[in-house]
């Protein structure tokens, strides 16, 4: 799989560089070629991303999230896939070169560090079901990301709108409509993957992680972020709460999801210390 890897490496950050450029292109100066081919431009991308965490999970036995190159370009390819999908649903391109630019940046400092790391046989990192599940998380936090940055550009045109001011945030950013439904759409993804990420949790890593406990604190923080958003989802197709509203419980979910990696994780969290 050497081989492999080397080739997808070598092909990856210019394909990246290629697709920024396309949405560069398509967004400030209208190109109908770069807005026909930036879609195709990001697919050939996602698959040659995809072909090289394959190559990678094989050759080094562990799904890829044990060391800063790992998960580096796991960020990269959750933002890139996250995006496509958003991109699928809503048919909005007006934002796409700010996070594959941002997928472009993992994606290169995910290259200053050596893929060759000694992994100690007993970590439970090398346990697939422990990779899948920290995988998971990471598209799910990925999605919620995603999700807050649409939502405060939502808010910031909402406030020009209301101010009558109609500057260049109002001219390149998308409908307040779109940009609603795109942060809609990336909680629904991130909400998804924090599911089976919730699930695994609970099902299969008390067998893999002998120090696995329901009452960790991040288990309960993580379970608290889910209902938060799974709210936020409910009031707005269920509910019919108007756009800002759901913005904003969007953005409290967010907020609780910060503090769950930061406070919680790092001061009260135990057995997510995986190594």
């Amino acid at each position: 799989m050497s081989w492999l890897i080397n080739i997808t490496s070598a092909l990856l950050t210019p394909a990246y560089c290629a697709t920024v450029a396309a949405y560069g292109i398509s967004l400030f100066r209208k190109s109908g070629a770069a807005e026909k081919w930036s879609r195709p431009i990001l697919i050939v991308t996602l698959l040659i991303h995809s072909v090289l965490i394959y190559a990678e999970t094989v050759e080094f036995g562990h799904c890829l999230v044990y060391s800063p190159f790992e998960l580096m370009t796991m960020i990269a390819f959750t933002v890139t896939l996250t995006y496509l999908i958003v991109e699928l649903v809503t048919r909005e391109r007006g934002t796409g070169i700010f996070f594959i630019g941002l997928a472009l940046f993992f994606q290169i400092l995910s290259g200053m560090f050596s893929p060759e790391m000694s992994i100690p046989t007993s970590s439970p990192l090398l346990e697939y079901v422990v990779g899948l599940h920290i995988s998971s998380a990471i598209f799910a936090y990925s999605g919620f990301t995603m999700s807050a940055v649409w939502g405060v550009l939502y808010l910031m045109q909402h406030h020009e709108i209301k101010a009558n001011r109609f500057g260049l945030l109002y001219n390149r950013l998308p409908s307040l409509g779109l940009l609603e439904r795109m942060s809609a759409v990336a909680v629904i993804v991130g909400l998804i993957f924090l599911s089976v990420a919730i699930l695994i949790a609970l099902t299969w890593l008390p067998e893999a992680l002998p120090g696995f406990t329901y009452h960790d604190p991040k288990v309960i923080a993580t379970v608290l972020v889910w209902i938060l958003y799974a709210a936020a989802v409910v009031m707005k197709y269920l509910l019919r709460v108007d756009q800002r509203r759901f913005v904003i419980l969007s953005l409290i979910g967010f907020a609780g999801l910060f503090l769950s990696m930061t406070i919680v994780n790092l001061v009260l969290s135990g057995f997510h210390d995986f190594r």
